[in-house]
């Protein structure tokens, strides 16, 4: 007798019942802005910024809820209540999945919390104003001669003063050696 497929059923109900309400206590944190450590992460994701924490709570909330579904034989509870315990959980997935991918705008106000759009706009701020800084920078300095424009780069990478710079006015051609 094979017993593959019950013990893939059996470890796939322990990792609903243990990995489902783990995740919906870190997007409950997540949501009230008690764990903000997963805003450093880089997931596989679309959004600028990232929304792991949010992705929990979802993903929590769907595994969670299918559990009574995937706990009792298919005599203990209605049709209905196991279609509305399905449709829940299609639901949930599909927020999940709106949360890792694409968000559209109009449910921003809904689905995220008002700390976590603060945030996001201060990223933004900071970021438009690196993006102007950059901009201005790259003006002022296509204005430079190319021996002024390496030396300021070389500034600001912080080399160490006195710069030596050695122009040349004629064209050098490199000769490559080879080594066999």
């Amino acid at each position: 007798m094979d017993l593959s497929h019950l013990l893939a059923y059996i470890v796939g109900g322990i990792a609903f019942v243990a990995v489902g309400p783990v995740m919906l206590i870190m997007g409950i944190r997540a949501y009230r802005g008690r764990w903000k450590s997963w805003l450093t992460f880089t997931a596989k994701s679309t959004a600028k910024h990232s929304r792991l924490g949010f992705v929990f709570f979802w993903g929590g909330m769907a595994f969670t809820a299918i559990i009574p579904a995937l706990a009792s034989d298919g005599s203990a509870i209605p049709d209905a209540a196991r279609a509305a315990i399905h449709g829940f959980f299609a639901v949930c997935i599909s927020i999940a999945m709106m949360h890792q991918f694409f968000l559209p705008k109009f449910l921003r106000p809904l689905l995220l919390p008002h700390w976590y759009r603060e945030w996001e706009a201060a990223q933004f701020e900071r970021e438009a104003q690196e993006t102007e800084l950059r901009r201005a920078r790259r003006k002022r300095l296509r204005k430079l001669p190319r021996a002024e424009r390496r030396r300021v780069r070389l500034q600001e990478m912080g080399a160490a003063e006195p710069l030596i710079v050695v122009e040349v006015d004629q064209k050098v051609i490199r000769e490559k050696t080879w080594r066999y």
